[in-house]
Formats: C-alpha cells, sequence, structure tokens
C-alpha cells in the first residue's frame, strides 16, 4: 500500500460530508493508504490518525482539471478514487486489493481494478483473476467514479481537461474502447448484501446512503450514530426522506409520465429553484449563494 494515494474528490459545499467519511475510513479500513488526497475549492481538512493534504483549485477549474492537476502532483503509481459520500458499512477487504496490486505489478497493461461490486451479465469471466471479470470494449461506463484501484498515468490518459464527471464517465468510456488497457470489475451475486464487498457502501439513493440531489439521504443519521458520529449540520444540505425519494422516481423519474405527473413535474421544477436557492446560502453565504444560483439557471 506504500505505493498508493487514496484520492477524495469532493467540493467546499460537500465539506460536512468529510467528518463522517474519514471517521469511517478510520475505522473500516485500518490498513488504508498512508497518503491521502482531498480535491476541492478552497476549504481545508485533518484529523487525527490520517495524513490528509488537501488539494485546492479556483472555482474556474473543471471536476476533470482538478482531478488532473491534483493527479499530476501525487508521487504514488496507483490511487484508489473515491467521493466524498461513500461512506463505510462495514470493513474492507484489504487481501482483494492486496490481489489486485499484485496482478497491477505483473501486468502494466491493467489499468483499473473496481472494487465496487457489479453482477453486470456482459463481463468476461477468465480463470485468471478470481472474481474479477474483464470489462471489454464497448462496456456502458466502463470508466465511471465508483471506488476503484488505479494505475495513476492510465487514468491520466482517460482524462478530457473540460469535462464534468458526468460528461467523463460518458467521454472517458469512449475514450477507452481505443485502449489496449485491460478494465477489472469485481462480481458479486447480491449487490445487497455488503458482507460481498470489497469496499462496504451503497451509493444508489434507494439505499438511502450518501447524498443525491444535493440532500443528505435519510439513512445516513442511523449509520453515522451506531458508529458515535456527532455533530453533523444535517440543516445546511437538508435531508430526502425515503418517502421523498420513493416519490421522485414514481411522478419526477419515470419514462412514461402521465398528465398527473406532467404538472407535478413543473411544480417541482420550481420548488427546486427555491431549494437550491436556501441550500446555496446556508452553504456559501447569501451574496456568493445567490450568485452562484443565479448563474446556474
Amino acid at each position: 500500500m506504500s505505493d498508493i494515494t487514496l484520492v477524495v474528490s469532493s467540493c467546499d459545499k460537500y465539506e460536512d460530508a468529510w467528518y463522517p467519511y474519514f471517521e469511517l475510513l478510520k475505522k473500516y479500513w485500518p490498513e488504508h493508504p498512508e497518503k491521502i488526497a482531498l480535491i476541492t475549492e478552497t476549504k481545508q481538512y485533518s484529523t487525527e490518525g490520517l495524513n490528509i493534504k488537501t488539494y485546492n483549485y479556483p472555482e474556474s477549474y473543471t471536476w476533470s482539471e482538478r482531478l488532473y492537476r491534483t493527479l499530476e502532483a501525487i508521487d504514488t503509481r496507483y490511487i484508489i478514487f473515491s467521493l466524498e459520500d461513500f461512506f463505510l458499512l462495514n470493513y474492507v477487504k484489504q487481501e482483494k486489493i492486496d490481489k489486485c496490486i499484485e496482478w497491477m505489478e505483473e501486468d502494466n497493461n491493467i489499468a483499473e481494478c473496481r472494487l465496487y461490486g457489479t453482477d453486470i451479465p456482459e463481463l468476461q469471466k477468465t480463470d485468471k483473476y478470481d472474481d474479477f471479470y474483464i470489462a471489454d470494449a464497448g462496456m456502458a461506463y466502463r470508466v465511471d467514479t465508483q471506488v476503484a484501484l488505479w494505475n495513476k498515468e492510465a487514468l491520466m490518459s482517460f482524462i478530457d481537461l473540460s469535462e464534468t464527471p458526468w460528461q467523463f464517465e460518458k467521454n472517458a468510456s469512449i475514450r477507452s474502447f481505443l485502449s489496449d488497457k485491460k478494465f477489472l470489475w469485481y462480481h458479486v451475486d447480491n449487490l445487497e448484501n455488503v458482507d460481498n464487498m470489497i469496499f462496504p457502501y451503497k451509493i444508489e439513493q434507494c439505499f438511502g446512503y450518501g447524498i443525491a440531489w444535493g440532500k443528505w439521504l435519510w439513512n445516513n443519521k442511523e449509520l453515522f450514530k451506531k458508529n458515535n458520529i456527532k455533530n453533523v449540520k444535517y440543516y445546511k444540505l437538508g435531508t430526502v426522506s425515503k418517502k421523498s425519494a420513493q416519490f421522485r422516481f414514481n411522478h419526477l423519474y419515470n419514462k412514461n409520465p402521465s398528465n398527473f405527473d406532467k404538472i407535478i413535474r413543473k411544480i417541482w421544477k420550481r420548488l427546486l429553484i427555491v431549494s437550491k436557492l436556501k441550500s446555496n446560502i446556508l452553504t456559501l453565504g447569501l451574496k456568493k449563494g445567490i450568485l452562484v444560483s443565479w448563474s446556474k439557471r
């Protein structure tokens, strides 16, 4: 693990997620990389027991440019990429990561070992990589922002400095199709069982962990309470309840909306503008919050 940096991509708006993220990291990943890089705009963060270096960038920098410049400054051969709301629910399986490192040391052609589990049937199973399957060219989101062990130079080769994270996932995947690099994805049969996971977190909104739609999801409070993580400022972002999340999926995101759904969506868009304005003012201050909200309309 001495040649690996944990890279946590974030932003000032989500600074309240850093404390629970790193507290859970300390508990559930005792063999974590010694070097940790936190990417954000202006804030700094430190906590006892972790060697965190914060990389600050102007707001004019794109998400991809921040990531690329950070990777340039890192002196390790490998990185493990994470977002700030990938909250650990159980212990990391270090032995699996060690095995990935062995494979990557033996074969420089391996770009990535994706640590987040998947049950996609299109993956290619081999005898060589145990329960890691090969994601061939053509695989949707072959490059994404889930937790993964990366060859740093390989990851940098897929980055376009102009892109948002959503553009990066789509376009970097397409760019990877022209590469001869190998992409290994951890395969599991039951995605709901965290005991099967290498890096046990649940990012899908239906599970209620992490941040979605710019707000805390409902199960975070119970997770943090269970792990004695206190004084999280939930009010700054607000919390999406399970009922509210189900409402979104039933009426806002279905592909064949009814006339009622169409009316609901128009009302929701107006409410969302007000909600985002309130959130931006609470996290960024009155003047900056209004400016940011107006510029993104």
